[in-house]
């Protein structure tokens, strides 16, 4: 801790006083101490780090003071005793009041020196040190000096001038489009790009489009505008060359890519088969950069490569977005088809397996090894269900025979090794469109031009009903939870003939096959989650003339697990 004087502990007391901070004539004034004096004390104060100038401007007045944080700590401690002004007699011990415990002893001076004077403080001249050294000239200086002077200093403050206009920061904002966009062709005609400029003159800007000067730039202050123009495809540069207030240029560019082509997707149309309960690994390309969607869920890619691995097949086509960085996108619809076994068939009427000799030649058949799956009719072209159905609707028609039992059918043909297959006859159904004709449920029914049931076939179901879409859905559910392998569709169509000749209810004269195709549809969804397989009959005339009967194939095709063509010699 360091040692104070008196008069030092009292300026460092005025100081604590005043908040630690003070002029030293305000510390003069309040002391009582000469300004020299507290300029020295302050001197002190500063080389024991208790105290520091404050920072000025030379010539402004005199400057302020104020404790360190190490003064602010022990000053206090210090600073301790009763305030003292100025001591009546300053020729005491100069050891007294620095803490020494002991006095120096007065001793006689020397013989040679008794004549001499006594120094004292009032003869003794104090030594200031200068608060700010400055060195003096010995001589003024000459007028010619003076003049040397004058001029460098102009040179200097001209140079620092100049130096400052020159590297002012020059700022170009850039409005409407962001660096690095990827835009179509018709998106980017037409949009105005904006620059502000700030710190040089926009008037002598100049607009560059790779690299070669662009026309039709309008001006507004340091406004500049430039509404785009139709572009070729490709990546393009748009810069703004600013000259700056003296010399040198500034620049401000951006890049952009103008895209209007269609990501391209990599995958094959339909792929390898694959069997129905085993998990699919499915790998394909896209544009590097493009964002892929598989059937609403989006997917990562690595490279513009991706891999989609599936649970099981999907039912129906598996719809593939593509979106690249312009917002242009490709649609892709990709096929999983199921692998199918191996079969040869025979027809079985309900009847025919009712019947015991008729099963019988069935089963040797089987027996044989000639046959590997039977197909029997659950529902045939009469409407009548022929096994023993809880639909409540096949009761209320009394279409429900219940010739036969299809739980104990499918059993024993799977204990031989046989695959059962169920044929149902979807909207040729007589004994469904007289019940609901009857019921006044004439929306049901396909009828002629004149409103009366179409007589062809005994009667012909309105499958834009979704009364009659419900009744052979339910049909399918019921023989799926009984253990069916496959559900053959048969007369999945239209009644042939001109549309202006007949009446569908809800359809008019518009093309009815993407009905045929949605109840495809719904049906393959209820029969996969029960792994069972999907088929569809079709007329041999929808191969070229499928809009007669409302057979796309190539639609059907997309929910099916396989196609069985009707071929009568007699249509050709």
């Amino acid at each position: 801790m360091p040692l104070l004087a008196p008069q030092h502990k009292l300026v460092l007391r005025h100081l604590l006083s005043r908040g630690g901070t003070a002029l030293p004539s305000e510390l003069s004034t309040a002391t009582g101490l000469e300004t020299e004096d507290v300029l020295n004390a302050l001197d002190h104060l500063h080389r024991t780090d208790l105290a520091v100038p404050m920072p000025h401007t030379p010539g402004l007045g005199e400057g302020r003071w104020s404790l360190t944080s190490h003064g602010r700590q022990v000053g206090p401690s210090l600073a301790k005793g009763e305030p003292n002004s100025r001591t009546e007699d300053d020729s005491g011990d100069p050891a007294e009041g620095w803490g020494f415990p002991w006095r120096p002893v007065k001793k006689e001076a020397p013989v040679y020196a008794r004549t001499l004077p006594r120094p004292t403080r009032e003869n003794r001249k104090a030594v200031r040190r200068p608060l700010f050294p400055l060195q003096v000239p010995q001589q003024p200086p000459s007028r010619r000096r003076w003049g040397l002077l004058a001029a460098a200093s102009l040179v200097t403050l001209t140079g620092i001038v100049l130096m400052l206009i020159t590297i002012r920061q020059v700022s170009i904002e850039i409005g409407g489009i962001e660096d690095g966009v990827a835009l179509q062709p018709t998106s980017i005609e037409g949009t105005q790009i904006s620059f502000t400029v700030a710190g040089a003159n926009a008037r002598s800007a100049q607009l560059l489009l790779d690299d070669f000067p662009v026309s039709g730039v309008q001006r507004y202050g340091n406004r500049i505008v430039w509404v785009v123009p139709p572009l070729t495809e490709g990546d393009h540069s748009l810069e703004l060359v600013v000259e700056r207030r003296l010399y040198g240029q500034v620049s401000r560019s951006i890049d952009f890519n103008v895209d209007g082509t269609p990501p391209v997707i990599g995958l094959p149309e339909v792929l390898e088969p694959v069997p129905m309960d085993e998990p699919v690994t499915i790998a394909g390309t896209s544009e590097p950069g493009a964002t892929l969607v598989v059937g609403g869920v989006p997917i990562e890619t690595r490279d513009g490569s991706f891999i989609l691995e599936l649970d099981e097949p999907p039912a129906g086509p598996v719809s593939i977005l593509a979106i690249d960085r312009a917002g242009n996108t490709s649609t892709f619809n990709m096929i999983v088809p199921i692998a199918y076994p191996r079969t040869q068939g025979v027809h079985v009427s309900a009847a025919a397996w009712a019947h015991q000799g008729l099963k019988s030649s069935v089963l040797d058949l089987i027996r044989a090894g000639k046959v590997t799956a039977v197909e029997i009719s659950l529902k045939n072209e009469s409407g009548v269900v022929g096994y023993d159905s809880d639909v409540a609707l096949a009761i209320e028609t009394g279409a429900a025979n219940n010739l036969f039992n299809l739980r104990a059918a499918i059993e024993e043909l799977h204990a031989l090794d046989v695959r059962v297959i169920g044929r149902i006859v979807a909207f040729r159904d007589p004994i469904l469109a007289k019940h609901a004709w009857a019921k006044g449920d004439q929306d049901w029914v396909i009828q002629t031009s004149d409103g009366r049931p179409l007589s062809k076939y005994g009667g012909f179901t309105n499958f834009q009903n979704p009364g009659v879409q419900k009744y052979n859905l339910d049909i399918a559910r019921e023989a799926a939870e009984a253990g069916i392998d496959d559900v053959l569709w048969d007369y999945m169509r239209r009644p042939e003939g001109r549309l202006d000749g007949m009446y569908i209810p809800g359809v008019g004269l518009d093309d009815p096959s993407p009905i045929i195709v949605d109840f495809l549809r719904q049906s393959q969804s209820i029969l996969r989650d029960f792994g069972v397989f999907q088929g569809v009959s079709v007329f041999g005339i929808s191969a070229t003339r499928g809009e007669f009967i409302a057979q796309d194939v190539a639609g059907m095709a997309q929910y099916v697990d396989y196609v069985s063509p009707m071929v009568y010699p007699s249509h050709w």
